[in-house]
């Protein structure tokens, strides 16, 4: 039964969402490779010379279920450093539940073994996205990130504030570069103030993933980074 006293969280009809999202998995499906196709990501560790380990990534655009049923899209890259036998799932999703203030949410879930650097992974911190790996003109989004009561996972929820949603979705799509930056679980003196960072790249496939979600998100009710609310004539 629909509650009449309640606002639709989605003006768009269902049959309509459900077009463009198929839409925009078939744009990026119809655009890859027969074998799945990797960009490059390296950790670097500081507390070790910034020793770098290199890995990799895969993106995909992902179907998801939003907080009260409906499809939407997501974007999701995998990240591996084989290495140190880490992995990390980055979620980057809309907010559609109206009890969180946030406009959208980026979820972190990283797998490392025991014997991981600095006893493991103790505090992530917010996503940065620059133009190159290591760059010192990062990029930081605006929100808070904090850990759930899983290990290793942590949600970044970003600020629904008009004018933080336009810059934080112009930083995601106008960047090449995605860093994390943690801690261990270790305390020690430490001459930085983080221990290691993850960088990985959006590459070819992560910037298809962005485009056809990001089309997608811009054709219903939230604005997007491309659109006029973002960018006035």
């Amino acid at each position: 039964m629909r509650d009449e006293g309640r606002p639709s969280l989605n003006p768009v009809p269902a049959v309509q969402l459900r077009s463009i999202i198929f839409a925009a998995l078939f744009i990026i499906a119809s655009g890859l490779p027969a074998s799945a196709q990797t960009e490059r990501a390296a950790l670097i560790d500081f507390n070790n010379g910034d020793k770098r380990s290199e890995g990799t990534v895969a993106w995909r655009a992902e179907q998801v279920k939003t907080s009260d049923g409906r499809d939407d899209l997501a974007i999701r890259a995998d990240v591996e450093i084989p290495g140190h036998n880490l992995k990390l799932k980055m979620l980057l999703r809309r907010n559609r539940d109206p009890s969180v203030p946030a406009s959208h949410l980026i979820e972190l879930s990283f797998t490392v073994p025991p014997d991981f650097i600095d006893g493991g992974i103790g505090n992530a911190f917010g996503a940065v996205l620059a133009p190159n790996e290591m760059s010192g003109r990062g990029t930081g989004l605006l929100g808070t990130t904090f850990k759930t009561h899983v290990d290793g996972q942590y949600v970044e929820a970003l600020s629904d504030k008009p004018g933080d949603i336009c810059h934080n979705l112009a930083a995601l799509n106008d960047n090449l570069w995605l860093a994390v930056y943690f801690n261990g679980t270790k305390p020690h003196r430490r001459p930085v103030v983080f221990d290691q960072s993850l960088w990985f790249s959006k590459g070819e496939a992560g910037q298809r993933a962005f485009d056809a979600v990001f089309t997608a998100w811009e054709k219903t009710s939230e604005a997007g980074a491309r659109s006029a609310v973002c960018h006035p004539s």
